[in-house]
């Protein structure tokens, strides 16, 4: 196999053994941090996939490119960039999924519930469990039950592959994000509020987050 092919022969991954998950991702996404060459083919050929460019978001607190989307092999990679510094509230996701980090870093926080709940909560309603430091070369798994928070340093890009929806939304703790009310509403219908600000990328944003990537070297330069 050549190096530009090699993700789409992978195959499928559990989601359900989340040990199992993170051995499997570690290694895809450590791969693909090493390999240069398919990650700025994945990245350069956004521009030319309409259905990944379309996906590919900006957001006031992440934005995201979307390298690969295959349900059959039950996972998403995509390629997270902080705008600048971010501090999260607290938040679940949809999925599980594995972050590595290319570049900069961040402090997080997991969490839990501290009420019987699953949908909407409040920041009084979740304890701090455990505190890491995620470094370049970090690699960790989350399991969509659990709820987190993170304070990312400017200039932080990640890989992100997820899994298979499991909730029909994500929620955060909106008592800890206010102004979430001056970010519009997203261009989906049918959003949660903490959404708010997000939309599809613009050919231009791509073409400037691509010329960081380069920056950065995480990519090739043109």
């Amino acid at each position: 196999m050549t190096s530009s092919d090699w993700l789409d022969e992978l195959e499928p991954l559990d989601w359900k053994d989340l040990r199992g998950a993170h051995r499997r991702t570690r290694a895809i996404l450590s791969r693909l941090a090493a390999d240069k060459d398919l990650l700025t083919q994945r990245v350069r050929s956004i521009e030319l996939d309409a259905d990944r460019l379309k996906a590919s978001e900006v957001h006031p607190l992440i934005n995201r490119l979307i390298l690969h989307q295959s349900d059959p092999q039950g996972f998403h990679i995509r390629l997270h960039m902080s705008p600048g510094s971010r501090d999260l509230v607290p938040h679940d996701h949809k999925y599980s999924f594995s972050a590595y980090v290319l570049r900069g870093g961040y402090i997080h926080v997991w969490r839990r519930r501290s009420d019987d709940g699953d949908g909407e909560f409040l920041s009084h309603q979740v304890s701090a469990a455990i505190a890491s430091v995620e470094r370049e070369g970090s690699c960790y798994t989350f399991g969509h039950p659990l709820i987190h928070q993170t304070a990312m340093l400017p200039g932080t890009v990640s890989l992100f592959i997820r899994g298979p929806r499991e909730k029909v939304r994500s929620h955060a703790a909106l008592d800890l994000l206010p102004q979430a009310d001056s970010w519009g509403a997203p261009a989906e219908a049918g959003k949660p509020k903490h959404a708010n600000g997000q939309r599809p990328i613009t050919l231009e944003e791509l073409r400037q987050m691509r010329s960081q990537l380069e920056e950065l070297a995480v990519i090739h330069a043109a």
